[in-house]
């Protein structure tokens, strides 16, 4: 019994091994709250859906967003309904985000 146990031992310590470095990997993702919105883009508020809305039909595409905007990177966790545009809960939903 005794070398049966052992052996379970060390096959647990060696799958332990093996697994801490894939949980301890940094995919270099940063937290939301981490990321800062570059000097040349400040952050959206809600006032700016209507600025943004350039064809005015009251939604808020990825093509509006301008070119370079750290909230690019977030569009698609706030389109909910995945049509490819923002409408103004969605887009409030983006600014809460920054």
């Amino acid at each position: 019994m005794n070398i049966i146990n052992t052996r379970r031992t060390l096959a647990l310590a060696c799958l332990l091994l093996i697994a801490t470095p894939a949980f301890a990997q940094h995919h270099g993702h940063a937290h939301a709250a981490d990321k800062k919105p570059t000097e040349t883009h400040a952050k959206l508020t809600l006032d700016d859906f209507d600025k943004l809305d350039a064809d005015k039909d009251g939604h808020v595409s990825l093509d509006e967003l301008p070119q370079g905007h750290p909230m690019r990177d977030h569009f698609s966790m706030s389109d909910r309904n995945r049509d490819g545009k923002l409408d103004r809960r969605e887009f409030a939903a983006l600014v809460r985000m920054q």
